[in-house]
């Protein structure tokens, strides 16, 4: 695999448990990957696309949709809320992310 081809996924808080795992990003960047696509997780560690990519408004997160995230604070909406508003400026309700999800290979 050409390693230059491969996407980075970058962590503030890169801890991982067994299984499919998910991160929810801001905006529309992330969008196109595609199941069975290789990444890298902060640089070093690999995974793949295990299932399709939710796109939507924040607001329309439901719980079910975020019972695998990496983080722990973020398993909840108000959890994932909070710590997106940190890592994302002027992050809202109404602001579009992408749920990926992901298992490490």
């Amino acid at each position: 695999m050409n390693e230059d081809s491969v996407k980075t996924i970058h962590f503030n808080n890169p801890v991982f448990h067994d299984g499919i795992n998910c991160t929810v990003r801001r905006g529309y960047k992330w969008a196109n990957l595609k199941i069975g696509e290789e990444i890298l997780l902060n640089g070093d560690r690999r995974a793949i696309i295990k299932k399709k990519l939710l796109v939507c408004r924040f607001n329309e997160i439901e719980k079910k949709d975020i019972l695998c995230e990496h983080d722990p604070k973020c398993r909840t909406i108000d959890g994932l809320f909070d710590v997106l508003s940190e890592i994302y400026p002027g992050f809202s309700n109404n602001s579009v992310v992408t749920i990926i999800y992901f298992k490490l290979i």
